[in-house]
């Protein structure tokens, strides 16, 4: 070729130098070399001598530790590690003496990944690389994996990658060396076919009969160039290099390497299913865990929640005062409070007592209220069986009582129906007219509307405790925003109606938010208790991503020689993480709804609760677990030098 053109390739004074314990060993010592666009030149030279050291440099593998690299006036040396992945990418292919293919992919796929990591779409890679294999001869063995095809087919895989992006250079390292003759020969002539094409061949070898097929052989010593042969015409040169595929626009390049991360993820856990198998169950446990224990707070917080807001959340208590202000708290104070103030659930006068009840059973101590009926329904309570008090009853004193779910249960047995029956209440008959309905909830037994029974009020106050005042009334407003509202306006009303401060009041606002912290602690407690196990299972990740890591060394290495960057092989190994830590995630999740129904179809009431949002925490924290664990694997694979891993 005549040198009428600046050179494709030039290296001034390039050194390498590797340190070997104490000692600095030179591989090259001030190499100064050009090469032109379209020549095929052969670097010979015995193990040792260089040649792949200088291929590596030549290929943006590696760098030098001294003098200047330029590739079409651009000074590579001075690149930082993502512009040498992107001159890796599209300016350069490599062929190796092992083929470096990916034994998971087919012939087609391991073709495209070049493509992948530039952003090409998908319809153009996959026209790209068939086309390319057909060219080869390959077009019957796209769909096949390496261990199917024969160790020159698997070469000419190779050579289809390396032109996979257009490159201008093709840098091929002891192509022949694993081949027999006839294959040998065979790649020989497709090598020399794309230098006819116009393509910069670079060959690497010791073998002279091979170096014989290039137009310009440079021979290496001890890292120093001994003999160069020079630039020569190149022979039938019948076109200039075709062009790269024309590629997506660049913003797709992070979505396409994220495409396949996903899919080498999905193909690592295929290939790997016992260990996929042991990291899993650690992540289904783990989340099983979390999840399982946040319903159970859950459960335990709706329970609670219940049992304390019969009231409707938003009670309000009026009392006596029991000082020298205190006035009496009689029933018209609870009429004019209901028929006054607005925006009320409820208006419950209440006496309250105690009392021996003796049933058909059982006997036993048990709180008495005398209320009306009409409190108790806006209060909440829901009955089982039986009916509610009405007017007539208190107006006429009747011996009329309700019961507590778990009270009935105690007097006349869990199965026996206790309406219509007779119970002894500090040793006076009274009829049962009504039994409440259990609360659903792990909690609900200890209601304490559950242990009461209830008359009404006119029949407590006569027969029971034997006077006209109340102890209290209970007031619910509607909606718990206003309780304060409510409360001044009833303060207002009931010192109108006996002047001062006669009574106390007080509301159940702060006890609510009491509460509600009490829950927000107890699911955090829980939670953190199951996050044990999802960080023991997060420590299995990485450990199996760390070992994953060193297995697929050689894979990192030929991934970086292909163009990808850092943040590819991080984006890769951090996917296959958060990959299984989803998918034990689901698993995990799908076991904890499970085993949650099972348990609330066997208890009497709900002990495991499960939200939305309790199920995307689970799944957010096992996502997270896999991220969080792989990362330091991941940052380990981006950080690897290519050359010692391909050598590995």
């Amino acid at each position: 070729m005549e040198r009428n053109s600046p050179p494709l390739i030039a290296l001034e004074n390039v050194s390498r130098r590797y340190r070997a314990g104490r000692a600095e060993v030179g591989a090259l010592k001030d190499v100064t070399l050009d090469i032109y666009a379209g020549e095929f030149v052969a670097v010979m030279g015995r193990s040792g001598s260089g040649k792949t050291t200088l291929m590596n440099i030549i290929g943006c593998l590696d760098r030098p530790s001294g003098g200047e690299y330029f590739y079409k006036g651009q000074p590579v040396h001075a690149l930082g590690a993502d512009n040498r992945a992107r001159l890796r990418r599209e300016a350069f292919g490599f062929v190796f003496q092992n083929y470096n293919l990916l034994r998971m992919a087919t012939a087609q796929e391991n073709v495209e990944m070049p493509a992948i990591y530039s952003g090409t779409g998908k319809r153009a890679r996959w026209d790209r690389s068939a086309e390319l294999l057909s060219r080869l001869g390959l077009s019957h063995r796209t769909d096949h994996h390496p261990n199917e095809l024969s160790g020159g087919e698997q070469q000419r895989v190779a050579i289809a990658r390396a032109l996979m992006n257009g490159a201008e250079v093709v840098l091929a390292d002891e192509p022949t060396g694993s081949l027999d003759s006839r294959n040998g020969k065979e790649i020989m002539a497709q090598l020399a076919a794309l230098s006819e094409r116009g393509r910069t061949v670079i060959l690497v070898t010791h073998d002279p009969a091979v170096a014989r097929h290039a137009h310009r052989r440079i021979e290496l010593l001890d890292g120093r160039v001994v003999n160069d042969t020079g630039a020569r015409t190149q022979r039938g040169r019948a076109s200039a290099a075709p062009a790269a595929p024309a590629r997506s626009p660049r913003i797709q390049a992070p979505v396409a390497s994220l495409m396949e991360s996903a899919q080498t993820a999905r193909r690592t856990l295929r290939s790997n299913k016992s260990r996929t198998a042991l990291t899993l169950l650690g992540i289904v446990i783990g989340v099983f865990s979390v999840t399982a224990m946040l319903g159970v707070a859950q459960a335990m917080r709706n329970s609670i929640l219940n049992s304390f807001q019969q009231l409707g959340g938003a009670g309000i208590t009026i009392s006596p005062r029991f000082d020298e202000a205190s006035r009496p708290l009689t029933l018209s104070d609870a009429e004019a409070i209901r028929s006054q103030i607005p925006n009320l659930l409820s208006v419950a006068p209440e006496m309250n007592g105690g009392g021996n009840l003796v049933g058909r059973d059982n006997s036993e101590s048990a709180r008495i209220t005398a209320t009306t009926g009409q409190a108790m329904q806006e209060r909440g309570l829901l009955l089982a069986e039986g009916a509610f008090f009405d007017e007539a009853h208190s107006e006429s004193y009747a011996p009329v009582v309700i019961l507590g779910g778990m009270l009935a249960g105690n007097l006349f047995g869990e199965r026996a129906r206790a309406v219509g029956e007779y119970i002894l209440i500090n040793a006076a008959p009274y009829q049962v007219i009504g039994v409440l309905k259990r609360y659903e909830g792990a909690f609900g037994a200890f209601a304490p509307e559950q242990r009461s029974a209830y008359v009404p009020l006119r029949t407590g106050a006569a027969r029971l405790f034997g006077r006209d005042n109340l102890d209290w009334i209970q007031v619910v407003a509607a909606d718990t925003d206003q309780i304060e509202t409510v409360q001044n306006a009833i303060e207002a009303l009931l010192s109108r109606r006996h002047g001062g401060s006669a009574f106390r009041i007080d509301n159940q606002a702060q006890l609510l938010e009491v509460q509600n912290n009490i829950g927000r602690i107890v699911s955090l407690v829980f939670g953190a208790i199951g996050s044990i196990s999802l960080v023991v299972a997060g420590i299995g990740v990485m450990n199996i991503m760390l070992a994953s890591v060193a297995e697929r060394t050689r894979e990192i290495g030929l991934r970086m020689a292909i163009g990808a960057r850092e943040r590819d092989i991080l984006m890769q190994f951090i996917c296959e993480a958060a990959m299984v830590a989803a998918l034990g995630g689901c698993a995990g999740l799908i076991g904890a709804i499970g085993l949650g129904a099972l348990a609330n179809s066997f208890a009497p009431a709900e002990v495991v609760a499960f939200t939305p949002w309790i199920l995307l925490i689970g799944l957010s924290c096992a996502t997270l677990t896999g991220v969080i664990f792989g990362f330091a694997p991941a940052r380990r694979a981006a950080g690897m030098d290519p050359v010692a891993a391909l050598r590995a």
